[in-house]
């Protein structure tokens, strides 16, 4: 019996097994459809060109020609010339600071040259004014001696030394409170000073030398307190006395009791073989 064209087997073979082969088959399932296609059949899905290998090769889409040509290196900057120039620089400065100190070293030497009689400028004669330190104080035209008296003065060295009182005997004591002093053969004799420095450099008085004659010939040394004889304990007399400046001060001597002051011997400034004296009466 035969079967209905639209139900029998053919209709499940492979296409073109039979005659009156249904829809469902041909080429659209067939060998041919994967197949290469013929030269002159175009490709079914748009293949790419026999040229361009299939698959994940490189594409002229994702190729370096996509993102342009890569970028120029920048040029090798002259790493020598650049240290070179700094250096050179360097060393001009070095050179130009020697130079500006040797002008500076040689104009202040000339400067404090203290030989500038070639000097053209006017000097104290054309111009009628006498230099400050030759002008002469009240004190410094005393001539020079070894014998003073009370209230005049004697010239040693540099320094003008005067008695400015008589002697003061008598005191029990030098001094106050716990640094109190009171003498050992019976009584201070107290004499008053005054040392002026009429030269051009300070002057630090001695005081190792200073004794007092008695009137019987006892000699007694100037006293190691007689700061205390001071105001403030201050014996500013055998400090550093600096140029035009005055000191005054009191010395003290430890006198036996009844005895009576009669020279004072000194050498503060002078040789150790120039002795002044001053009498006291």
């Amino acid at each position: 019996m035969a079967q209905p064209p639209g139900y029998g087997p053919p209709a499940y073979g492979p296409p073109g097994s039979g005659a009156g082969a249904p829809s469902y088959g041909g080429p659209g399932y067939g060998g041919p459809a994967y197949g290469p296609p013929p030269d002159s059949t175009p490709p079914a899905y748009g293949s790419p060109p026999e040229s361009a290998p299939p698959g994940y090769g490189a594409s002229a889409e994702y190729g370096p020609s996509s993102y342009g040509a890569p970028p120029t290196p920048p040029p090798n900057r002259p790493v020598g010339l650049i240290v070179g120039a700094i250096i050179a620089v360097a060393v001009l400065v070095m050179i130009a600071g020697g130079v500006i100190a040797a002008v500076y070293v040689s104009n202040r030497g000339s400067s404090d040259d203290p030989t500038v009689a070639s000097s053209d400028g006017p000097t104290s004669a054309t111009t009628g004014e006498a230099p400050a330190s030759s002008a002469p104080s009240a004190d410094s035209t005393v001539p020079a001696g070894d014998r003073g008296t009370i209230g005049k003065p004697v010239r040693q060295a540099d320094l003008i030394i005067t008695v400015t009182a008589k002697p003061q005997c008598g005191v029990k004591s030098i001094g106050s409170g716990y640094t109190t002093y009171e003498p050992r053969q019976g009584q201070w004799c107290l004499i008053d000073l005054k040392f002026e420095n009429v030269g051009k450099a300070a002057i630090k008085p001695r005081q190792s030398s200073i004794k007092m004659i008695d009137e019987n010939g006892g000699e007694y040394l100037m006293d190691l307190f007689s700061f205390k004889a001071n105001p403030d304990d201050n014996l500013a007399l055998f400090e550093n006395i600096y140029q035009g400046k005055t000191a005054t001060g009191i010395i003290a001597f430890d006198v036996a009791t009844g005895q009576v002051p009669a020279t004072l011997k000194m050498n503060p400034a002078g040789d150790w073989d120039d002795e002044l004296q001053f009498s006291l009466k």
